[in-house]
């Protein structure tokens, strides 16, 4: 955690306020690390044991479309043939540049404003002036849920063996 908290200070290019939210990893907690992110003039946000479903912004909304999109990925690849077989009739696995590709596309089709949704419902922000009723941030995520429902069903008629 030391060693992160010095790359981040190395990717910092101004004296913005930062804050790090993190959950109650006994890692995270330590009176080293603390200090380390006090002298960065970093902030650091504990998520208390059992809430992360409910403050975490990965955990609230971002998680799940994006192993939505990830499956999506890795249905077009088995559609595709990208497995194969191996000599004893197993299935091949994917190339690490596959998987890595999958990771990528699957992160860039997460829309940006379901990550700035998660933050300001989890009640994360710059400003607090700029949280929006929590019945438009769920109606963005249930948008995002419902787009990568719709793209699944398309890939499903296109190859039902997909599934």
């Amino acid at each position: 955690m030391n060693e992160y908290v010095d790359y981040i200070n190395e990717l910092r290019t101004n004296g913005d306020p930062m804050m790090m939210v993190y959950d109650s990893f006994r890692g995270h907690l330590e009176e080293s690390v603390k200090k380390k992110f006090r002298d960065s003039g970093i902030d650091l946000a504990v998520i208390p044991g059992g809430l992360t479903s409910v403050c975490q912004p990965l955990d609230v909304a971002i998680n799940k479309p994006f192993k939505d999109n990830l499956r999506k990925e890795w249905h077009i690849w088995m559609a595709n043939g990208g497995a194969g077989e191996t000599v004893a009739r197993n299935l091949r696995r994917a190339k690490l540049s596959d998987v890595c590709g999958w990771v990528k596309r699957s992160w860039d089709n997460i829309p940006d404003e379901v990550i700035i949704q998660s933050f300001k419902k989890c009640k994360i922000s710059n400003s607090l002036d700029e949280l929006e009723n929590e019945d438009d941030i769920d109606e963005t995520i249930q948008d995002s849920d419902k787009e990568n429902e719709e793209e699944e069903f398309e890939i499903e008629m296109r190859d039902p063996q997909a599934r």
